[in-house]
């Protein structure tokens, strides 16, 4: 087998028929010295894979994690594919791509690595805005730059990328990645005009309503906050997200709604 790199992408060609993680180690550190957020192994060049050739991925995924990275596959030819499939670990954990262009893209919106639970500690007590399809940024955006400025606390927007569970939890995810980026930009923007700069970054879940509350409680929020229209998009998931929260949150909630311009109801905005 031959291993060649360059930029963040590291490739394969000829056999794997053996474990050549080790082979392959010093090629993908040197890359992640430049490209911290994690790396590509191209495998267009594969000619074939053995089982123990396809472990060579379960030790690149266990040593690139633990790094804080993430390692996404790409271009795996048919046959190589059906022998990666077929190995317990390496199935369930492989991050695959159908290209270098698409790997890329999903390691750039993950943008640096995930911070530690230590790193989140650090600055307790901070303000959690979920970027969710149906919820009104714009009006959370306003409730949280309040909030911030009394609470002198940082503003968290996330991302909630809900992935499916046959799927490794770091699986590109081209569409749903491509709206996660425009959905961020677009809440930066909006933050912009309440003079809020905050840290706005995705989170990769199982589950929503599960995946929220573990992240209030790694980050030691002091409030989570939630923007919400009269007539919301999917009420009985809006609602189950906001059952959950009231219940289980371990921090403040708030939701809020902005008052509604025509209506009779002059008691102003919920929060």
């Amino acid at each position: 087998m031959i291993v060649t790199s360059s930029e963040d992408v590291v490739r394969l060609s000829g056999a794997l028929v053996k474990n050549q993680w080790l082979t392959i180690k010093a090629a993908a550190n040197l890359l992640l010295q430049s490209h911290p957020q994690g790396i590509i192994i191209d495998c267009a060049e594969l000619t074939n894979v053995s089982e123990d050739g396809a472990k060579t991925f379960l030790e690149a995924i266990k040593d690139i994690q633990a790094a804080g990275a993430r390692i996404v596959v790409c271009n795996l030819p048919v046959d190589v594919l059906r022998v990666v499939r077929s190995v317990p670990g390496v199935r369930s954990q492989l991050p695959i791509a159908n290209s270098v262009e698409e790997a890329r893209a999903s390691l750039r919106l993950g943008g640096e690595a995930p911070k530690t639970d230590a790193e989140h500690k650090s600055a307790p007590g901070g303000i959690v805005i979920p970027l969710l399809p149906g919820l009104d940024i714009d009006y959370a955006l306003t409730i949280a730059c309040r909030l911030a400025r009394d609470l002198k606390a940082p503003v968290h927007i996330v991302y909630l990328l809900e992935v499916a569970r046959h799927l490794p939890l770091s699986s590109p995810l081209g569409e749903a990645e491509a709206a996660a980026q425009i959905a961020l930009a677009q809440a930066a923007q909006l933050a912009r005009k309440v003079s809020l700069v905050p840290n706005a970054h995705l989170e990769r879940v199982r589950d929503v309503e599960e995946g929220l509350l573990q992240l209030l409680k790694t980050y030691q929020a002091g409030y989570v906050v939630m923007g919400a229209f009269a007539e919301p998009v999917d009420a009985d998931r809006f609602y189950e997200l906001v059952n959950a929260l009231l219940r289980r949150a371990p921090c403040n909630v708030l939701i809020g709604r902005k008052a509604m311009k025509d209506s009779s109801d002059s008691s102003g905005p919920i929060c």
